[in-house]
Order: structure tokens, then sequence, then C-alpha cells
């Protein structure tokens, strides 16, 4: 299959999955330095072209049988040590969730090839919560793969990578003699990594014997440590007790990495810390011996964590929308206009008496002025019902997130009419931004069942059918319409019912926030005269046009291709490529109501 690079590019905000890989080697490289081990790690995520030149190849594709890239994001990991690869490859198993097994280098006594460990792991949603990107039209998995090296083969790859792996001459390139020379070379290095771990094996052996413990540790580990000096107390200890030295020697050092790891906080490593860290989770000896080491290492290392007295400055917070509405409230000539007035005023203070239920009661439910302000807490109401006014501004310190602040503004306006203007927004700290922030108020569906709301036509839980030329002109001209605020999505019928998205569904979770259309499969050839496209892209297709005038279009072939990004959404019984795509066209139509234009201003002026 061909895949256009240029709807790569618009479609997948690269940056925000580089933005991805930098956390996810940040957090990696954090654990690895907390181990103390000698490493170098680096993360590359995919280019369009590259993804596309990819997914090119035989194999790839959305079918039962087919194979999805798991290497969008990839990142490598170099360490010093062969025995190293292991370390690092269980601290991975432990921190991140496996796809599949590890693949390493087969080699056979008669060929040598460059010994790694590749492995694909999961991408922790909670990485994923600030990607708002779409690769749901590509087979590509939520992934990233890691590749172990060492330190020798790190060169060696560079030049497999290129001169053989990706020559376009293949095989040809290479004489049979000076291939064979080139792998020579490679059975050199990995003869110098297993000869540096005997080096550094004899010199622990050597240093124990001349009872240099300091030396010793260094060797016996091989890690990163700090130039402070072992202590004299426990240079005076092994010394006198040749039980414990010995433990010291002898003990497990893979076990004693995860033991540090274990320790919990250290700034540094130092030789004292490793001793006590032996001496606490790993050496067995005498009790008593172990106890006397554990004192001396307790008075030693007293203070674990550097105190922190410098003043933090305050710096500004970034606001996030997270809903935002502009509607004109439905008025039955049966009614009294201030009877509706009254009646929406009713849902909104109601709804904010309950959220401080706990905290303040008595919050008026009639349009007069009102304010309350505790620490984490305000609450301000202005209201004349004479002049048909009032507004509700609402702030509360978010009860799980630590510097987040949500805010709720809200107008009623009644003249010949009634408007309203809902403001949801958070402010945070801008590290600290929440994926699915969505948050529309409990009131407003309340109004929406009472009295109903209009954004030019009536919004409606069901969707509006379109089978007439006339009713065709009729959407256009609405579309059209620049008073028109909210998004409007029009789904076409398939000839096969069971391909169909369920557009019941999608008016029913967001039909008091946008407009949802069906345009009838007889209608079709009405619908092809006045657009662009043909019968064939239109049949099943789904067609969204936001308010400042841009659309997106989804033919079936993309609806059908539509996987979920993450594993908590649930693949229950069949048309999973419907609810994946439903699910990711119902988070565009919240995140594009989370950010109308000019609207702030507008609500803000007031």
């Amino acid at each position: 299959m061909k895949y256009n690079v240029d709807e790569i590019q618009k479609n997948m905000h690269i940056r925000q999955v580089e933005g991805i890989g930098d956390r996810l080697e940040e957090d990696i490289r954090n654990i690895l330095n907390r181990a103390g081990i000698y490493f170098r790690i680096f993360s590359r995520a995919k280019t369009p072209f590259s993804i596309a030149q990819k997914l090119e190849k035989p194999g790839y594709g959305f079918g039962e049988h087919d194979k999805k890239m798991q290497d969008l994001i990839g990142l490598r990991v170099v360490v010093y040590y062969q025995d190293d690869m292991d370390i690092v490859r269980t601290i991975l198993e432990k921190t991140f969730r496996q796809v599949g097994e590890w693949s390493k280098t087969d080699n056979t006594e008669e060929e040598f090839k460059a010994s790694k460990l590749n492995g694909v792991f999961w991408v922790p949603e909670e990485y994923q919560r600030v990607y708002n990107g779409d690769i749901s039209f590509l087979p590509i998995d939520a992934t990233f793969e890691v590749q172990l090296r060492t330190i020798s083969f790190e060169g060696w790859h560079e030049i497999e990578h290129d001169m053989r792996y990706k020559s376009p001459y293949g095989d040809d390139f290479w004489r049979e003699d000076l291939s064979r020379t080139l792998n020579s070379v490679l059975a050199n290095l990995e003869l110098c990594d297993w000869t540096t771990l005997n080096v550094f094996e004899k010199l622990a052996d050597y240093h124990y014997t001349e009872r240099k413990w300091e030396m010793m540790l260094k060797a016996k580990f091989r890690l990163r440590f700090d130039l402070e000096p072992l202590a004299e107390e426990i240079c005076q200890f092994l010394d006198e007790n040749e039980e414990a030295a010995y433990c010291l020697y002898r003990c497990n050092r893979p076990e004693v990495l995860f033991a540090l790891l274990r320790d919990g906080y250290h700034e540094k490593i130092t030789y004292n810390l490793i001793v006590k860290v032996i001496n606490d989770s790993v050496a067995d000896y005498e009790p008593k011996l172990k106890r006397k080491l554990a004192k001396i290492c307790h008075d030693i290392l007293k203070v674990e964590k550097p105190q922190r007295n410098e003043r933090l400055e305050l710096n500004p917070l970034d606001v996030t929308p997270s809903f935002q509405l502009k509607v004109t409230l439905s008025h039955d000539p049966q009614r009294d206009l201030n009877e509706e007035f009254l009646t929406a005023v009713k849902f909104i203070a109601g709804w904010a008496q309950g959220r401080l239920q706990n905290i303040v009661e008595g919050i008026p439910d009639t349009p007069i002025d009102y304010e309350y302000h505790e620490a984490g807490y305000y609450l301000q109401i202005l209201g004349n019902i004479s002049l048909g006014f009032y507004k509700l501004t609402f702030e509360h310190a978010d009860a799980e997130r630590k510097g987040v602040v949500w805010r709720t503004k809200v107008i009623l306006e009644r003249s010949d009419y009634i408007r309203m203007k809902v403001d949801c927004d958070y402010c945070h700290n801008p590290d600290r931004l929440i994926r699915d922030s969505f948050n529309k108020p409990r009131f407003v569906d309340e109004i929406f069942r009472k009295i109903g709301y209009t954004d030019v036509i009536p919004m409606m839980t069901k969707p509006h059918k379109v089978e007439k030329m006339k009713e065709i002109e009729m959407l256009s001209e609405f579309i059209a319409d620049h008073s028109r605020t909210l998004p409007v999505i029009l789904a076409v019928e398939e000839e096969d019912s069971e391909r169909q998205i369920n557009i019941n569904r999608l008016a029913e979770t967001v039909g008091t926030y946008a407009h949802v259309f069906l345009l009838s499969k007889k209608a079709i050839p009405m619908m092809v005269e006045k657009s662009d496209y043909t019968t064939e892209e239109l049949t099943g297709a789904v067609w969204v046009t936001f308010q400042n005038g841009e659309d997106k279009f989804y033919t079936r072939e993309r609806i059908a291709n539509s996987r979920f990004d993450f594993n908590k959404y649930a693949f229950d019984s069949g048309n999973v490529y419907e609810k994946a795509f439903r699910h990711k066209l119902v988070r565009l139509i919240k995140e594009n109501t989370s950010n109308l234009p000019e609207f702030c201003a507008l609500l803000l002026d007031k």
C-alpha cells in the first residue's frame, strides 16, 4: 500500500512523538544513573518519509495476519560492559510492559555477528496524554523499541547498518574473503568485551588479597563511584573481620545493583553506600557482625537527603480550555421567558452548591450578588433579575493533582431570548498538562433536557436525517453560516449496514456540543452534485466541518482501518474499527469544543 508522506506529516505531530521519546529516554537514564552503571542512551522518532517507506514493505497492514510498525519511537542503550546488558534488560522488563520476547543475535561457531538485544514495549498511557496526533489510519502500534548493545559493538553497528543493512547493492557489494575479514574484526571485539571483564575480576581478586578494600570495590562493581573515599571505620572493620570482607568480595554484582535501586533516594553512589547496601540486603554472615557494620554505615551516612532551603520563584500558570459553549436557549412561546431564565439560574446554582456541599451552604438560586472565598475555593455570583443578567464564577483547587486550579464561568443574558455562555478551563504548571481534560458541567445537560438550546438550529441528541435536495441545500447554508459556533458531523450511509458507524450512539454522546447529520443512501447522488467527492468516496464516509471553515474527511477505508491507541479501551464484541473511529472522533470534537475561536475574549469582556 502506498502511504502519502504529506498526510502522515499533517496528522502525526512528529514533534509530540519526539517529545514522548525524550521522556522515555530521560526516565530510563534516571533509573540507570541510580544503578550507577556506565552507559549511553539515544532516542529518535521515525520521520514521515521513513514511516511511509517502511509501511510500503510487504506484510504491514490491518489484516488478521499483517504486522504493525512497532518502532515509531526507538531507543538505543549502549553499555560499557558485556554483563550489564542483562542488568539493563531486567530493569526495562520491570519498568515497562513488554510486547513479545527479546530478539537477540544468533551466532554460530563459523559466523560472528554484532551482539545485540532488541525489545519492544508498550508506551505507558500517561506518556501519551499530551499527544493529540492521529495515527489510526496507519498500521502502527503504540510501542517503542529498545536496542541494547555494548560500546565495542556501537561503532561496528554503524558500519554494518550503513554498509550492509542499508546498502542498495546488497551482497553484490562484498567480496567473500573481505566480508570474512570484516567478521573477524567483530570476533576480536567480542573477545575484547569478555577479556575486559576477566581483567577486572583478576584486579578485584588481587586487591582483596592485598586488603585494599576501596580498590577491590571499584574493580568488583565497575560503577560510576563518587570520589568520596571509603571511610576508615569501614576499612578497619573489614581488616578485623575476615568473614564480612569475604562476603563483600563474593557477593553477586547484579544482586547488589538491584538492591541499590531498591534502596531509595541517593544523590550519588559512594563506596560507603555500596557497603551499606550489601550489608543490609545481600551479604549473609554472622548477624552480630552485620549489626555492627550497619551501625558504622548509619553513622557515616546519617544525612541521606540534601536540605533544600533555597526559595522557589513563583511563575505564571498556563491556562488550558476544557469546555466552551455559546448558545441561545430554546424559548417555548407557551412558557414565560423570565421563568425559563430563573429555571436556568437554579440549575447553575444547584450545580455550584453540589460541588461545595461539604464546604458551604445557602448558595442563592436567584439572580442576586453573592461571594464566597476560602483557601482553595472561590465563588462569585453577579445577578440582577430586572436586567435579566446572571454571571457565576467558580474556582477550586484540584483534589488529586497538585498545582492545578479549575475555573468555570457562565453567563446568562435575557432580552427577547436567553443567551448562555459557558467557559471552563484549568490553570497549571507548564509541565502538568492533563490529557482528556474535557470538563462539561452537569448543568449544561440539565438545561438542555429541561429547556433546550440552539446554535443557529436546535441541538439534538439524535441525528438530523438528510434525504432531499432541499435538505442538502439547507445543510450547505447552515455549514456556511458564520454565526454557527459548534462543529458539524455528516455521516453518510453505508451499503453494508454492518460497516456503518453507529451514528445514533455518536449523536447521544456529542449532540449537546456538536451537530450530527446522517445523509441517506438515496441522497448520495445529490450530494455528489454539490461537492467535489465521488459516489465511491462519499459512501460510508464521515465529514466534519469546524466553525472556522476547516474540515476533515474520513473515507470508509480509513474508518475501517481505525484501531484503539490504548489498551484501556475494550475490544469487546464486533465492529472494533467502528468503536475505535467513533472514540477518536468524539475526542476530536471534545478538543475542538474546548477551544472556540475568540470565545474566551468575548466572555471575559463581560
